[in-house]
């Protein structure tokens, strides 16, 4: 394979700070790091940021569409979008052992950029088959439900899930639990107030998952997971009350980690989306979106995902209200560019903590660095050039996905990836596919 050498760029490397300086890759690797270096092929990135290549650590495929096709033209998405390793959540009533290899060759054939997995846990089954997931698939990170989606996903009880914490603390350090954190009980109560008062906006839908709920479910999850003596990963946290709880859990409980997304850092329950944008948990106040932006800032929050959902506006079925739409939506290939432009170019979000929650610190909590996460020899070759001063209307047919909607279409965002580096081949320029990618499986050992 040649070696390109990326000249000039402004290298955004958590830990050193940001440096000015070449970077040479060969046979999917990075080599070296300096001034001068010459290569068989030289781009120039002068007066660009080059980002280690991003991770989105929580995305959803195959959900309401064909696993092959998504896994084909999401990561496509995704790497439009600057990120080159996802996390893909997967779940289903059966054993994993019984089917999930075929699911590991499809990515290996299919995946545009890299894949990890993530395995819902919700029968005793699938509990009884972890150390196998783990030691036989390669895939150490797990996922509970305290709260599922009603038809879809169903909730796990406590004793259930202080016991599946158990197993996960005895495969060691390298063994994570993945939670998504809301009191069933509290939004059933909560469900029968707003169905009684009879509106149906997407402020009603909020208040059928009240923050209450969020916030208890964190506080429990964090004391069982302590019982247990594993480590765990709140996903999705969407409320002020939570954050305000990592303030006093995190310090008791150093195994605890926690994500928001960039929907929630950038869309409130009073959007004029409307139910285009129902999820689960729910967008939030305004107060909220500010709250999450500190809690990253500060580091109560280790990073960023989307939780990206592909949904067709008719699968979506926003006209059907709120008891009858589909929760979900696609962000895979917009996340990177709503963080710059409502962070970095909105909030004066430090560049290199951008850089730590969406690259690095998935990449060390997941057990993927220093493969992934930094630039530096050694690492893989996957690296991002942006542009922070690039305004450009975002377009769902731009990005790549089998969604025919986005949640920021018809907006202008500033600041926005400009090239794509995977394996040390450029893939995207000027948010066009130039060549294929080609991803694979990434089996996680512990």
């Amino acid at each position: 394979m040649s070696k390109l050498v990326l000249k000039g760029g402004r290298l955004v490397i958590p830990g050193q700070g940001i440096i000015e300086a070449d970077v040479a890759m060969e046979n999917g690797k990075i080599v070296a790091i300096g001034q001068g270096l010459s290569g068989d092929e030289e781009i120039s990135a002068v007066g660009k940021y080059v980002l280690p290549g991003l991770i989105d650590p929580h995305i959803h495929l195959g959900i309401f569409g064909d696993l092959a096709e998504e896994m084909e033209k999401e990561t496509a998405s995704a790497l439009i979008g600057g990120i080159t390793t996802v996390g893909a959540f997967m779940g289903g009533p059966n054993p994993y052992m019984s089917y999930f290899k075929d699911v590991i060759d499809l990515a290996n054939a299919k995946a545009a950029a890299d894949v990890f997995f993530h395995l819902a846990i919700m029968t005793p089954e699938q509990q009884s088959e972890i150390s196998t997931y783990a030691n036989e698939l390669g895939i150490t990170s797990f996922k509970m439900y305290m709260s599922g989606i009603p038809g879809l996903i169903p909730d796990v009880d406590d004793g259930f899930m202080l016991q599946t914490l158990e197993i996960v603390a005895a495969l060691g350090d390298k063994a994570i639990v993945c939670v998504h954190a809301e009191n069933p009980h509290l939004i059933r109560v909560a469900t029968e107030k707003v169905k009684a008062r009879g509106s149906e906006t997407l402020a009603d839908w909020a208040d059928t998952h009240p923050n209450a709920a969020e916030e208890d479910a964190v506080r429990r999850a964090a004391y069982l997971n302590d019982l247990a003596g594993s480590r765990m990963y709140i996903v999705h946290v969407s409320t002020a009350e939570s954050v305000r709880a990592l303030a006093e859990l995190k310090p008791r409980y150093p195994r605890l980690f926690a994500e928001t997304t960039s929907p929630y850092l950038s869309i409130d329950k009073f959007s004029p989306l409307g139910l285009v944008a129902l999820m689960v948990p729910p967008f939030r106040d305004p107060e909220s979106v500010e709250a999450l932006w500190q809690g990253l800032a500060n580091g109560l929050l280790d990073t960023v995902g989307t939780d990206n959902v592909t949904l067709t506006l008719d699968l979506k079925g926003a006209e059907k209200g709120i008891w009858g739409a589909m929760p979900g939506y696609p962000a895979v290939g917009t996340s990177l560019p709503v963080m710059l432009n409502y962070g970095v170019n909105g909030r004066e979000f430090d560049l290199i903590r951008l850089v730590e929650v969406m690259s690095k610190n998935p990449a060390e909590i997941y057990g993927l660095y220093p493969r992934k996460g930094t630039i530096t020899p050694g690492s893989d070759a996957d690296l991002v050039v942006v542009d922070l001063d690039l305004v450009k209307t975002v377009r769902h047919e731009e990005l790549g996905s089998r969604a025919d909607f986005s949640l920021y279409d018809g907006q202008e965002l500033r600041g926005w990836p400009v090239m794509t580096i995977k394996g040390g081949r450029v893939v995207v320029k000027a948010g066009q596919m130039i060549s294929k990618a080609t991803g694979q499986f990434l089996k996680r050992s512990l």
